[in-house]
C-alpha cells in the first residue's frame, strides 16, 4: 500500500510555494522533504546489475557445461577434445545467462526510484509527503503546479536519511 506521494516540479519557486501550501495545511517538517538537482538521492543500480550479470554469467556457464555432458550422444561441437566442448557450452552458457542476469536485475532494481532520481538528476524538484492524508496532499500538489503527483511505495531507504526538507 501506498505511503508516500511523490511530485514533480519544473522549478524551485513552484517547489517552494507547494511546500508551503502543505505546511499551511498541517503537514508537519517530518512528513515533507524536498529533493533537489544537487542533493539527489544515489540507488546502487549499476551494482545491482552486476550482481545479477556475474550470477547470470556463473550459473549459465555451470549449466551449459552440465548440459553438454549430459546429453547423451552429444558429439564435439568443436574439432578438438571433449574438453573443448565443455569449454565452448561454458562459454555460450555464461554469455546467454549473463545477458539474461543482467536483464533481470535491471528490471528489478525499483523502476519508480530509478524515474524519479533520473527527474531530479535532469532538473526537477522532487517534494514527497508520507503519512496519513495522502489523497489530500496529492490534491494540494497538483494544483500548486507538480507535474505529476502520484502515491508511491516509499522512494526512500529506512536506513538512508532523508534528502534537505524545504
Amino acid at each position: 500500500m501506498p505511503d508516500t506521494v511523490a511530485a514533480l516540479f519544473r522549478t524551485r519557486s513552484e517547489a517552494s510555494e507547494a511546500l508551503r501550501k502543505l505546511k499551511e495545511a498541517g503537514f508537519g517538517e517530518d512528513q515533507v522533504s524536498l529533493a533537489t538537482p544537487r542533493r539527489a538521492r544515489r540507488g546502487h543500480y549499476g551494482l545491482k546489475v552486476a550482481v545479477g550479470i556475474l550470477t547470470g554469467t556463473l550459473l549459465g556457464a555451470l549449466i551449459g557445461a552440465l548440459v553438454t555432458g549430459m546429453v547423451p550422444g552429444v558429439r564435439p561441437l568443436v574439432s578438438g577434445s571433449v574438453l573443448a566442448t565443455f569449454l565452448f557450452a561454458a562459454v555460450a552458457g555464461a554469455a546467454t545467462g549473463g545477458l539474461a542476469g543482467g536483464l533481470l536485475s535491471m528490471a528489478a532494481s525499483g523502476d519508480q526510484a530509478l524515474y524519479y532520481e533520473q527527474e531530479v538528476e535532469s532538473g526537477r524538484f522532487l517534494v514527497s509527503v508520507t503519512g496519513p492524508r495522502l489523497e489530500e496532499a496529492s490534491q494540494l500538489l497538483r494544483r500548486a503546479g507538480a507535474m505529476e503527483a502520484v502515491p508511491v511505495e516509499a522512494p526512500l531507504e529506512s536506513d538512508r536519511p532523508r534528502p534537505a526538507g524545504g
